[in-house]
Order: C-alpha cells, then structure tokens, then sequence
C-alpha cells in the first residue's frame, strides 16, 4: 500500500533555498558598502596629500620671503591681514570653514595638482598675532622687529568634489 507524503521536503528545501538566498543578498550589500567605504577612503587620502602639497608650498613661500610683505585684506601681496578672510567677523565659526570652493579658486595661490584629484590644492598665508597678548597690543617681539607669525591653511579635493580637507600650520618668522 502506498502512504500518502505530505510534502514537508518540498517545503523544508523551499526555506533553506530562501535563506541561502537571504544570506547571498546580504553578502552582496556588504561587499557594495566596503567597495564604497574604501572608495571613499581612497578620496579623502587624495584629498589630504593634495592639501599637504599646498601646505607645503605654502610655508615654502613663507620662508622664502626676503623682505616680509606689509599684508593687507585682499591678500595683494601675497598675505592676508588676520579675520580678513571671515565673512561675518562676529561669529565663532572659523573663516576657513565659511569659504566655498569658488572663493578658494579666486583667491587661493594653487600649487601642483597630485595625480587623481579633480582640482589643484591652494593656499592662503594669513598674518597672525602671537598668542597669550591679552592687551590687543602686539607681542613685544613684534614691537621691536622681532618675531613674525603666519598660518598658512591649504585646501585640498580628492577624486570628488565631495572629499576636502583643510590643513593648517604656523610659521614663525624673523
């Protein structure tokens, strides 16, 4: 006598088939996200090197001066005056943080383009006050010819427009 089945192998495959099929789909997603993870990676480490080279063109200039520039709130000789650049002037927000990509094309000094970045790297010499003088005075080594300090902030875009990094340092001058 045949016994009648019941089907239960048909629906026990049919559920390991959905899971294998669950666990492919999942792999796949991860593997997109890592791709996109180290594609983005990939950007911002142009990005940073593209900002070191501005960087360092920029104190390169800075300890190239011979004379040191009288700089003004254009930049015209090469150096801004401190919180020329800011936008308000009264806010907390740093200037670099305000300035879009136009501005940093029109006023940005550029230095060697790295290979992959979709722009060159720039940069902006600004001249600023020692710190720690709390009387709004300039430093006394200032005063008598002394020391002179500059921060240079270069920007630099990787692959996309999207990855920038901003680097700063200061140089100090005699």
């Amino acid at each position: 006598m045949k016994t009648q089945q019941s089907g239960a192998a048909l629906i026990v495959s049919l559920i390991m088939l959905l899971l294998l099929t669950m666990i492919g789909i999942f792999a796949m997603r991860t593997g997109v996200m890592e791709e996109k993870m180290a594609s983005n990676q990939i950007d911002r480490d142009i990005a940073f090197k593209a900002a070191e080279v501005a960087l360092r063109a920029g104190e390169g200039t800075v300890l190239n001066w011979v004379n040191l520039p009288i700089c003004s709130d254009t930049g015209a000789p090469g150096c801004w005056t401190k919180q020329s650049m800011d936008p308000v002037g009264t806010d907390a927000t740093p200037w670099w943080l305000q300035r879009n990509a136009a501005w940093w094309t029109a006023n940005g000094t550029a230095a060697t383009q790295p290979q992959g970045a979709v722009s060159p790297p720039r940069y902006v010499i600004e001249e600023i006050i020692k710190p720690g003088n709390s009387n709004g005075n300039k430093p006394r080594d200032q005063q008598q010819g002394g020391a002179k300090f500059y921060r240079v902030t270069a920007r630099g875009v990787g692959g996309s427009v999207q990855s920038v990094v901003l680097l700063q340092s200061v140089v100090r001058m005699r």
